[in-house]
Parts: structure tokens; sequence; C-alpha cells
């Protein structure tokens, strides 16, 4: 029996595909399942998965239609036997050593959930790291505090490069049919757990496509996010009410996410829809410029604030 299941959502990913499941495979940790989830791609990942499968027995593949990552983590999660999973980005790599180490960590530190270090790099390198010892322990207010990003922290809204206890995911369920959801689940993983443990060894290597969708124009789907947030916003209410402002705090802060992503990126100008939903974004940052101000943020973000509430 596997003691990982490492799952793996696939869409249009057959150049990346192969670097992908090469770095899991090349794991100095060997005591563990692949799950291919193929979310109905259009391209040649479908016939990559199904060679990989025929190459080595622990390679497992779903092919279902397509519904979006989320929904191809919950077919991943339904036939996962591990007793840990670790999710991973098909665009994404392992270093050698992750498994090993994130692993070793929980099982060390004996909590739920390992939190590795990631890059982003903008082209393939195989460079390696040495496995070091160089880990903090998160209590349960450090995981709500770095989730609520209540000391100025870079977003840390990811669950891929982290390992996380098969227990603390049964009857869990990735929201589906939505962007940013990962937000809503790793504030389900804080609430969890009791305690984490993170080590900033870059284990994950995160692929940024400089000509992929995320540097396009604005979509209506990236407002996604104003959703997720409605979500943890009533969760909070019910869960963990004591973190009622700070969530508030967070769901301006999405609000002003977006206006800057759309006066960097651009949008359609001929969309009225579009258009009123900018003249919305920047109504409600103005209104929030003060209590944001205040807001641990970098002083680079705060000058953009100051620019998303004075530009026309």
């Amino acid at each position: 029996m596997p003691e990982i299941s490492v799952i793996v959502p696939i869409y249009k990913a057959e150049h990346y595909l192969n670097r992908c499941v090469k770095s899991v495979l090349e794991q100095t940790y060997q005591n563990f399942e692949l799950i291919l989830v193929d979310d109905g791609s259009p391209d040649n990942s479908p016939i990559l998965c199904d060679k990989w499968a025929e190459k080595d027995n622990r390679v497992q593949v779903i092919h279902k239609e397509n519904g979006g990552a989320s929904s191809a983590r919950n077919e991943g999660l339904k036939i996962a036997r591990g007793d840990w999973i670790v999710f991973v980005d098909s665009d994404d790599w392992l270093n050698k050593v992750a498994l090993k180490t994130l692993y070793d960590l929980v099982k060390k530190y004996n909590v739920p959930m390992a939190i590795g270090g990631m890059r982003v790099v903008q082209e393939y390198t195989d460079t390696q790291i040495e496995a070091k010892e160089d880990a903090v322990v998160l209590s349960h207010a450090d995981l709500m505090s770095r989730f609520f990003r209540l000391n100025g922290e870079s977003d840390t809204h990811r669950v891929w490069g982290s390992i996380i206890q098969r227990n603390i995911l049964g009857g869990y369920t990735f929201i589906e049919g939505k962007m940013n959801e990962d937000v809503e689940a790793c504030y389900y993983l804080a609430r969890k757990c009791e305690a984490a443990i993170y080590s900033d060894m870059p284990l994950y290597n995160y692929f940024k496509n400089i000509e992929g969708v995320t540097n396009s124009e604005f979509s209506k789907k990236k407002l996604d996010l104003l959703d997720i947030w409605d979500i943890v916003q009533k969760q909070v209410e019910q869960y963990t009410p004591e973190y009622g402002y700070v969530c508030e705090m967070n769901c301006k802060r999405a609000r002003f996410t977006l206006l800057t992503q759309m006066n960097l990126n651009g949008y359609d100008h001929h969309d009225p829809f579009m258009i009123e939903t900018k003249k919305k974004l920047k109504r409600e940052v103005q209104g929030a410029f003060w209590k944001l101000m205040k807001w641990k943020m970098p002083v680079s973000r705060k000058m953009i604030l100051v620019l998303d509430c004075i530009l026309p």
C-alpha cells in the first residue's frame, strides 16, 4: 500500500506533462502512487498519461469530462490510497527530495501537514537541492495568521507543494467551477490543522508561463475571487468568528487586487458589464482606502493603492 498519493490534474498539458511526471517518478522517496487525472484534455495529454501508466505500475490514470482542476482533484481523492496527499500541477515539477523532505517533516514533528517552499521559474531547469534541517513549526494561530496575511505575508493560498494527512481531507470537496478555489481550501486546512511545519527549501518549481492566460487581458472569470471570499466569509462567521474583521479586510484586499489587475492588464472597454464592474470596484476600494492603508502591506502595494484610487 502506498504511503503517499500524488494527484496531478491535467488539461492541455502535453508540452509540460512529461517533465512533471518524470520529476515525481524520480523522487528519492519511492513509496507512493501517482494519480494522473485527465480532465477531458483535447490535446495529446490523455495518450501521454496512458503511456506513463504502461511504463510504471505506480501510475494510475483517470479519464473524465472537463470540469476544472478542482473537479480533477476531487476525482483523484476518491481513489487515493495513501495516508498522505500531495497535489502537483501538470506544468510544474518537484525537486528530487521533495516527497522525502515533506514526509520526514510530518513524521518527525507529528503534524498533519508540511508546507514546502517553492521557486517561480519561467523555463525548465533540473537544478536540485540538498535536503537540510530548516523548518518552523506553525501553531493553529500561526496558520490562521498566515492565511489572513496578518503580518504582511506574501500570498500563501496554494495547496500544491504541501503534504497533507488524508484524514484531514476526509469529507472535504474542492469548490468546482471557480478560479482561486485554493483560497477556500487553504482556509479549511488552516482551520482544521492544530499545527503544521513549514520549510523554506524550494521543493516545488512553479512554472510561470509569461505568455499564458495569467498575463492576458482581465477576464470575467477572475471575478470568481470575490465569490470565493464570500464563501470563506460565511465559513468564518460559522467556525472562527474571532477572525471576522481580518476576513473582511481580506475581502476588501481582494477587490483592490482585482482593480489593480484591471488597470494593469486592461479589459474589454466595449463590454458594459466590465465597465460597470470597474466602476464598482473603484468605489469599493476608495471607500476602504484608509483601512487598507493601515493594513500590513508592502509600501509598493500601498503606492499602487493610491494610484488605483486617483487614476481616472
